[in-house]
């Protein structure tokens, strides 16, 4: 059931959702009064009086002078209307308010008993400018499930029950988080599906069969062995199963806010940087109880059978985003015919799902780890590849083919095993397997040369872009950056030109078994206000800087004393920091936007440490867009270093614009 909005309650729309529709619709018509009103804190509507909040006196007097205008607009919730008064400031926060005209009156407060009656009572929030916020809804459903330990209990005894025994059943863990959907939700997200009945998060009987059915017959089982065991109807061709399903309810509560953020946004044919976090249910780390029920006492053979199936099915996955890692139960098994699992090893300063730090505190948040950030730094350096080998168009229609999106599956699979991390503070620390799954072998080594690069030019989740190190800010000491290691085929490349060539010429290869190139093209990463996706092309260097004296993070015995050393942060990045012209641009207004990026924008550069298996370690310094003389500025301090030291420097990617690049190898 999809979660009802206060207009849904009675018969017409509450004042709010009035002006909001009205304010959307005049914009589509690009009307004077929508722009003037467009960004005006809906206040209340009483007393034929419109109340309206606006952020500065300029907009509230434009507004003003759109009042007449407006009045005459109006729509029937919101008229007659004889005046409207705009003041400057937030929209107040009214704890209690009067009840509005043609609205229904509330008899007493609404008992909610479970999930999915909190989702049809609980009020949506607004952020002050007329806009929902699902938050509040989604947050009092988790709320709701803490007193749901009884009826999980019972759903379970009724299920071992209605199986004849725990011998028809299963327990089944998921490793990380899963969605069943096809409730329709707000934002035009899925809900996890709710019992209606019960009022709790399952798993349909329907699903799970589709599921056993879809995996037996991809491996090889006959259409008549399952149409036996678990039946058909097709049209006047119908036969009975074998085997029943029963439907699927978790031991414990385990109903939690997710967050979906996508950060980089296809646009007219460049991929602009906007994170629009969109929050939504999910199933975190659930346990659920199976039950499978014979038709018949004598067709009891036929559940062993079953069971195996269903077990191989779940762990290929089931519900939606199983691409992501969502809905994949523990003992996973490859979703597809191409897979290729590696060890993984990540410090971090924290990541983060529906709960990030604040912006006042942002060292501050509740921290988790998250399989689809894995899958987002791939996608990430898929795009910094392909955008230099194919015209945009092109680069779009191959990376829906190949990471898939929303109605369109892709013919790749990332998943994630992990150990939750040890400490309850940074820098934490996890270990795993990443799974690699795809349709044919090409994708699949394009894949896995994409993870090499990735875990070689930078890290994954918060911070990826900067080694761990420690910052000092204000007086207060907190983590930035991360570091991970994946145990590719490539292990640790070597401090050596030869070797990092090699890997540039082999993912090129990866992309054209794939794909032909179709052009040569550069592009620019943007300014910190327009922001755009970082390309590695003839704009772009990649260096090899010497760190012998740096340590890694599992050396570090005390972060507090020794985060802020040269030897933890690495020489690249110590020389980063040690120029206002390089560093970004910090709340005191010192430092240089154009080469590092104002606050809460990414990066130009990137800086990756590598602690090879033999020799010294080294950091990769990635530098998007020298064709900024600010950023070509920091570029030339390498290029300095290399020439006045050719063994600590070595540009491996790229050209210096000047042509007088140092006599070491490099792409072109």
């Amino acid at each position: 059931m999809t979660p009802r909005r206060s207009d849904d309650r009675g018969s017409s729309k509450t004042p709010a959702d009035a002006w909001r529709e009205f304010i959307q619709a005049e914009l589509k018509q690009n009307s004077k009064v929508g722009k003037a009103f467009e960004k005006a804190g809906f206040a209340g509507f009483e007393n034929k009086t419109l109340t309206l909040y606006f952020e500065d006196d300029t907009a509230a007097k434009t507004a003003k002078g759109q009042i007449e205008p407006l009045k005459k607009k109006l729509p029937p919730a919101l008229s007659p209307c004889d005046r409207v008064d705009c003041k400057v400031g937030k929209v107040p926060t009214v704890t209690s308010a009067p009840p509005q005209p043609n609205r229904p009156q509330k008899q007493g407060k609404t008992q909610v008993g479970n999930p999915l009656q909190s989702l049809n009572f609980t009020e949506f929030g607004d952020d002050g400018k007329g806009n929902e916020l699902s938050q509040p809804v989604l947050s009092a459903a988790v709320e709701a499930e803490k007193s749901c330990g009884s009826v999980y209990t019972k759903l379970c005894q009724r299920t071992k029950l209605l199986a004849g025994g725990d011998e028809n059943t299963l327990r089944v863990d998921f490793s990380w988080r899963l969605r069943v959907g096809g409730t329709r939700g707000f934002r035009e997200l899925l809900l996890p599906v709710f019992h209606p009945v019960f009022g709790v998060p399952y798993i349909p009987a329907s699903s799970l069969k589709g599921a056993a059915r879809a995996w037996a017959r991809q491996n090889g089982e006959s259409k008549s062995e399952l149409s036996k065991i678990l039946g058909i109807l097709d049209g006047k061709l119908a036969q009975a199963a074998k085997v029943e399903f029963l439907d699927a309810f978790p031991t414990k509560k385990c109903l939690s806010v997710d967050v979906a953020t996508p950060q980089w946004h296809w646009q007219n044919g460049n991929i602009a940087y906007k994170p629009e976090p969109h929050p939504l249910l999910s199933m975190e780390q659930p346990q659920f109880l199976i039950g499978l029920r014979p038709t018949k006492p004598e067709n009891a053979k036929y559940i062993p059978i079953v069971k195996e199936w269903l077990e191989n099915a779940l762990k290929a996955g089931i519900g939606s985003r199983v691409s992501s890692g969502y809905g994949r139960a523990l003992g996973q098994s490859p979703a597809f015919l191409n897979s290729k699992n590696y060890s993984f090893e990540l410090w971090t300063q924290g990541m983060y799902g529906s709960e990030p730090p604040s912006k006042q505190n942002h060292w501050q948040g509740k921290t988790e780890f998250r399989p689809t950030a894995i899958r987002g730094i791939l996608r990430y350096w898929f795009r910094a590849v392909a955008l230099s080998l194919y015209e945009p168009s092109v680069c779009q229609t191959l990376e829906d083919t190949i990471f898939g999106k929303l109605s369109q599956q892709g013919k790749v699979a990332i998943s994630v095993v992990y150990n939750p991390s040890k400490q309850d503070k940074p820098p934490y620390r996890y270990d795993g397997k990443i799974h690699l799954e795809a349709t044919e072998q090409p994708y699949l080594d394009l894949l896995a040369k994409l993870l090499v690069l990735a875990s070689h030019l930078g890290g994954v989740g918060r911070g990826s872009r900067r080694p761990l190190h420690l910052l000092d800010v204000d007086g207060r000491k907190y983590m930035r950056g991360c570091h991970w290691t994946v145990d590719t085929e490539a292990v640790s490349l070597n401090y050596d030109p030869e070797v990092w060539k090699q890997l540039f010429t082999q993912i090129k290869a990866s992309f054209t078994a794939v794909q032909s190139p179709t052009t040569s093209r550069n592009s620019s990463p943007g300014s910190p206000g327009r922001r755009q996706q970082d390309v590695l092309d003839a704009n772009a260097q990649v260096w090899l800087v010497k760190s012998p004296d740096q340590i890694p993070p599992d050396k570090v015995s005390n972060w507090d004393q020794e985060g802020l050393q040269n030897n933890v942060r690495g020489e690249a990045l110590s020389l980063f920091y040690g120029d206002n012209r390089f560093k970004g641009k910090n709340k005191v207004g010192l430092g240089n936007p154009k080469v590092r990026g104002a606050l809460e924008t990414p990066s130009f550069v990137w800086i990756k440490s590598v602690f090879p298996n033999s020799g010294d370690p080294y950091q990769v310094v990635t530098i998007f867009g020298i064709d900024q003389p600010d950023r070509l500025t920091f570029a030339k301090e390498l290029d300095k270093l290399a020439k006045k030291h050719p063994s600590e420097a070595w540009l491996v990617f790229g050209t210096m614009p000047t042509g007088n690049t140092p006599n070491r190898p490099h792409r072109r």
